[in-house]
């Protein structure tokens, strides 16, 4: 029933050309391998948004939510590159938090000079915060400013 469904979705040329596979399984793993191709130009066109993105006019939040945006379709295109498996060494958790540290270090660098002393006081945690307690640390950096402004 699923193999039908499947034949059933595809255009002709398509349909024809795996007409014959055995099972959906089989029938899917065939279709994924012609057609799932990774879409470098967009990989390269997200990757070098992210990387030209600065704050500049933008306040923190619409700054963030713009680069948080990125990366989020970025995840989206390197789907496969997820791992699902059950780690035990903690590998996956750490590779994880380096992910999200090179991210933090990311958003950071393209903050205003304005935000000089509070990304350096972020920088010397022992640990580096996540992403929202920096972000809420910039925040309030951003409030400060706004009721008091620093000449």
């Amino acid at each position: 029933m699923v193999t039908s469904w499947i034949l059933n979705s595809l255009i002709k040329e398509v349909s024809d050309s795996v007409e014959y596979v055995n099972d959906s399984a089989e029938l899917w793993k065939e279709l994924e391998d012609r057609y799932d191709q990774t879409n470098g130009e967009k990989l390269y066109q997200i990757q070098k948004e992210i990387n030209d993105l600065a704050q500049g006019i933008l306040d923190i939040t619409v700054y963030y939510t713009r680069i948080k945006k990125l990366w989020e379709e970025l995840n989206t295109l390197n789907v496969k590159n997820h791992c699902s498996c059950v780690c035990v060494c903690g590998a996956k958790d750490g590779m994880h938090k380096a992910e999200q540290d090179s991210r933090l270090i990311q958003f950071l660098m393209g903050l205003n000079k304005v935000y000089i002393v509070v990304r350096g006081n972020i920088l010397m945690m022992n640990s580096l915060p996540s992403m929202v307690q920096a972000f809420s640390l910039l925040i309030q950096e951003e409030k400060q400013r706004k009721i008091k402004p620093i000449g």
